[in-house]
């Protein structure tokens, strides 16, 4: 199992910032935050990278955000999926995970909580 710290989560994939920014425009002020301190830090990671990367694919046995993210445990993709936060389909043993609206408003909830933790440590 994968443990990331919640510092990490903003850089799960650097190099994708226009997720990061539509994240930081949709949680506006009167969108409710979600509730995410229930949440590990495996889920967390994983709710961050499926945002990030547009969804999970499985391949190696393992669930992957970007084709050099680190692996997710299907134990996690499923407990995701069984909590609503993610919808999970297989076709020819391939399996996608996608967000559900719930899940995303988790993950953008977590990403902005990382930014404004960055933030404040920067200024």
């Amino acid at each position: 199992m994968t443990i990331v710290s919640d510092a990490t989560l903003a850089r799960v994939a650097p190099e994708q910032a226009p997720p990061l920014a539509r994240a930081l425009d949709n949680l506006q002020a009167a969108e409710q935050r979600a509730r995410v301190a229930v949440l590990s830090a495996a889920k967390r990671y994983a709710l961050v990278a499926c945002f990030n990367a547009g969804g999970l694919n499985k391949k190696s046995g393992a669930w992957h955000g970007t084709a050099d993210g680190k692996p997710i445990c299907g134990v996690t993709v499923a407990d995701l999926a069984r909590d609503g936060l993610m919808s999970l389909s297989t076709e020819n043993r391939l399996g996608t995970a996608r967000l559900t609206e719930r899940g995303s408003s988790c993950a953008r909830t977590l990403i902005a909580d990382a930014a404004s933790a960055e933030a404040s440590l920067e200024g």
